[in-house]
């Protein structure tokens, strides 16, 4: 059942097939509900969690729009509904207060406006009085092994189940069964910073005989002294691990539908821990629902190693334009409504093993990019060509749109093709213009249509064609002009390519940098590892480095004797090269810098 179908109910997650009614932990009761809805009402509310731990990217773009597209789609259904946005910021080591305002940004950016904004930190006392319920209650205890030794435990008991064993005595902390009164005094101890970082933890007293590892005992609380809190300042040196805060603060709050990706399926199923807690803590269980995260191929999407990434210096800061973090493909040029539109065709699903390619994204981009991008002439990699018999032609020409004015002529270029009411420019044409060099080959391939000795070619907004006569070649027996004659298009064959070019005046055209990109990584990097099961501790060590293997060294590509059109540098926002694709220029890097947004949906037929 799609979750904005329901709002509240009794039955808040189905049962997983096989489970014992006795472990069905997701249940309401009746008084439960009277009171949610008595205190919070009927309507829907969803939330969006990040943690301030680094730049937002397309996966979180994904999220935005499943969670505050819930409620948009609820309220469409006439219902009240609205969505939080919420700050996960338990972990002090790794938040910044420039992580907060770039995800702040980032939500505005893609059009999101929440109902509110909280901090999981906005909490911190009343989590730290339900872990002192738990420990009362017997729910929770101090526990001092260390994450080593507490994987080991696991182990143990995972191969004992393989074996269809009961839970061995190697499984379980030596200090599972310690009495209420000594867990308190030692939580007490940890609050009071009497412990050392790694010497204590508080951990939920689970269920080592259920089939949910995720009920094996997980860490609640652990202790972290620097740097200080972005918010709380030193006020607090225990911090409240995942499973511990999202479901008390998704219940406090008032969620009714809490919405994550399938890594956290286990947690939230309706005997895990999510479930769990709230039962013996007796507080309402809103609606849990997991689907798919965003995996794109050839890319990073786990912030882990962004920041390795950006850390390193292998890209130029969370906005690289090879990235796929929101400040990367604002910078990019990708528009908001491509990246929500993306995230529409994505689609919601269960899928965990579906890598997404980036040409769908691309495609998007292009059919935007045709209706908003003027069209302009850019060579990126020039060759002089001389045109020996330019003027001689240029005056028989009797096209109302060519004007002549001392040794050029000048042509009326439309911004965009098929809409001549979106105005244009004149472009300039003189006995000296550069094309791509590209566009030559001294010896044609078969498919090769672009110019070479003896063959003619169309020029693009202009009314000539061009027949190459000769090759210059400099000392390193590299071509360095050509030179060549133009005949009127009309009452000439049509010839097969058609080259766009640049006037070779200083005047007419300025040179420029032009940054392209190309894959990020060499091979695909899925990021379908489940970081949520991973213990408190193991997230700077999963999966090693070895990715970086793949990291494309070519990544970027730089043509430094590029050239434009004078006066592109005016032109705010993105732009097509003609035959290229579309660019932007670099607010990062000045006027003179322009990057690819996207290429053409074909390559330029040479």
């Amino acid at each position: 059942q799609a979750p904005w179908t329901i709002s509240v109910n009794l039955q808040a997650k189905p049962l997983r097939a096989g489970v014992n009614q006795t472990r069905n932990f997701a249940r309401n009761s009746e008084d439960q509900l009277k009171d949610f809805l008595d205190t919070f009402g009927s309507g829907y509310r969803t939330r969006f969690p990040p943690e301030p731990n680094g730049y937002l990217h397309i996966g979180h773009a994904k999220a935005m729009l499943f969670n505050f597209g819930q409620a948009a789609i609820a309220r469409s259904q006439g219902n009240q509904a609205e969505t939080i946005l919420r700050f996960d910021d338990t972990n002090p080591a790794a938040e910044e207060q420039e992580y907060i305002d770039g995800i702040f940004d980032s939500v505005k950016w893609l059009g999101h406006v929440p109902v509110k904004v909280t901090y999981t930190s906005d909490y911190f006392q009343q989590l730290y009085d339900c872990a002192v319920k738990l420990i009362q209650d017997g729910n929770a205890y101090v526990c001092h092994q260390n994450f080593e030794e507490m994987r080991k435990c696991r182990s143990a008991n995972r191969e004992a189940r393989l074996k269809n064993l009961t839970v061995p005595a190697e499984a379980l902390s030596p200090w599972r069964d310690t009495e209420v009164k000594i867990n308190l005094e030692k939580f007490e101890k940890m609050r009071a910073g009497d412990y050392k970082e790694g010497e204590a933890v508080l951990r939920m007293k689970g269920n080592f005989d259920c089939d949910n590892p995720a009920m094996w005992d997980p860490v609640l609380y652990r202790i972290k002294f620097d740097p200080p809190h972005p918010r709380t300042g030193s006020d607090w040196c225990i911090y409240p691990s995942y499973d511990m805060s999202h479901c008390i603060v998704d219940s406090i709050e008032g969620i009714t539908h809490s919405c994550c990706t399938t890594e956290f399926s286990s947690r939230q199923a309706a005997d895990g821990p999510y479930y769990w807690l709230l039962h013996v803590l007796g507080m309402y269980k809103p609606v849990t629902f997991e689907y798919s995260r965003c995996s794109m191929a050839n890319n990073v999407l786990s912030k882990r190693k962004l920041q390795r990434l950006v850390h390193s210096g292998l890209v130029d800061g969370w906005d690289d334009p090879r990235l796929l973090t929101l400040s990367g493909l604002r910078r990019r040029g990708y528009p908001p409504e491509v990246v929500n539109r993306f995230c529409e065709q994505l689609g919601v699903s269960v899928s965990q093993n579906v890598v997404t390619q980036p040409h769908m994204l691309e495609a998007i981009a292009r059919e935007h990019f045709d209706l908003v991008a003027p069209r302009v002439f850019a060579v990126l990699r020039p060759l002089q060509v001389f045109i020996k018999n330019f003027m001689e032609t240029a005056r028989t020409v009797e096209e109302a749109s060519c004007r002549l004015e001392g040794s050029s002529c000048y042509y009326f270029h439309q911004w965009f093709p098929k809409n001549a009411s979106l105005g244009g420019r004149e472009i300039s044409m003189s006995d000296c213009i550069f094309i791509d060099s590209n566009d030559f080959q001294e010896e044609p391939a078969a498919d090769f249509f672009g110019l070479t000795v003896g063959r003619s070619v169309g020029l693009i907004g202009s009314p000539f064609i061009f027949t190459c006569e000769e090759v210059v070649k400099d000392d390193t027996n590299q071509v360095c002009r050509l030179s060549g004659r133009v005949d009127l298009r009309q009452g000439q064959p049509k010839p097969k390519g058609h080259l766009h070019w640049l006037d070779g005046r200083e005047e007419a055209a300025a040179r420029v940098l032009v940054r392209s990109f190309g894959p990020l990584l060499l091979q695909d990097e899925s990021n379908l590892g489940s970081p949520a099961l991973l213990e408190e501790g193991d997230e700077g060590q999963a999966g090693g480095d070895d990715w970086l293997k793949s990291f494309n060294d070519q990544s970027v590509v730089e043509f430094p004797r590029a050239m434009v059109e004078r006066g592109t540098d005016k032109i705010e926002g993105p732009m097509q090269f003609v035959r290229e694709g579309y660019f932007i220029r670099d607010g990062r890097r000045g006027n003179e810098t322009y990057h690819q947004i996207v290429g053409l949906k074909s390559s330029k037929g040479s």
